[in-house]
């Protein structure tokens, strides 16, 4: 099998190249200088190649990810261009979206058959590219993650992830002010990438959530990973409340139901505590065997 991943610099894109490869498949990373999505020519000369699936996990976010002409161009356009170009040559558009697709007034995790709401530019882009790239192609994958984290973090975000920022900030002593009240599904890149890898090999279509088992606040979360890495650090809750006005609308309960893992006959990826775990294994040098998932 032949996989073309655009955006192989960020978290999820490197990642399932690593998969892929792992599974014996041939992969051809593509970074944001070989590709630009929402250009058709530029899409058509980077994937002259034929493949049988081509996985885009471009993304516009970060500081700037309120910017809608960008954002739509990029999480919107791109999404369709890469659909049309996979359609055409028949290929799997594998498409990788987020929870902030939905406004997060939930009480309980999100299905993947929920009616997209969003609030942000960021969300909304992301939703828009969802229902063009399902109106495109019906060969399509799209896959849901939500708080990505990995060793050597988020292109967009100058290489940094929650995880490896709270772990520099506890090492150099630092007090760590961190949202209580905001609660998601955290996803470890090499979690959700496995899986994926499932869903290709089972030929699952539509929407799956990927994110790992369980969820948490990030106040939650802060304090696992600062307990994991035997750190002692300054915590503090803080609210959404508290944060600085004028930023991007953020959902308050964005946590991903698992039913379409489940309907197709697969296990969660493991709880989002030992992923956390893992990556500190890997970060130190220890190792890691491939992830398992949780039942």
């Amino acid at each position: 099998m032949r996989l073309a991943v655009i955006g192989a610099t960020g978290q999820f894109g490197r990642a399932m190249v690593e998969a892929a490869r792992s599974s014996g498949w041939d992969v051809l990373p593509l970074g944001h200088d070989a590709i630009e999505v929402a250009d058709a020519t530029s899409v058509a000369l980077a994937l002259a190649d034929p493949y049988d699936v081509v996985v885009n996990a471009t993304v516009w976010h970060g500081p700037a990810q309120e910017d809608p002409v960008m954002a739509l161009r990029v999480n919107a356009l791109g999404a369709k261009v890469v659909a049309e170009h996979a359609a055409r040559h028949g290929a799997t558009c594998v498409t990788v979206s987020t929870d902030y697709v939905f406004d997060g007034d939930a009480t309980r995790p999100y299905d993947e058959s929920a009616v997209p709401s969003p609030r942000s530019v960021y969300g909304i882009s992301k939703a828009t590219g969802e229902a063009l790239v399902r109106a495109t192609t019906p060969d399509h994958l799209i896959v849901r993650v939500a708080s990505l984290f990995d060793i050597g973090g988020s292109r967009a975000k100058g290489g940094t992830s929650f995880v490896g920022t709270m772990l520099a900030q506890a090492r150099a002593g630092r007090p760590l002010r961190v949202v209580a009240d905001q609660f998601h599904s955290p996803s470890y890149a090499p979690d959700a990438a496995a899986t994926t890898m499932d869903l290709l090999r089972l030929g699952a279509r539509g929407i799956v959530h990927v994110t790992n088992a369980g969820w948490c606040s990030w106040f939650e979360m802060a304090v696992a990973i600062v307990e994991e890495a035997g750190l002692t650090a300054d915590l503090t809750p803080t609210r959404l409340a508290d944060l600085p006005a004028g930023g991007p609308p953020r959902p308050r309960y964005s946590v991903l139901g698992h039913g379409g893992l489940r309907r197709l006959g697969l296990a969660s990826p493991r709880p989002w505590r030992d992923a956390v775990r893992d990556y500190l294994a890997r970060e130190t040098g220890a190792g890691s065997p491939p992830p398992p998932r949780a039942s």
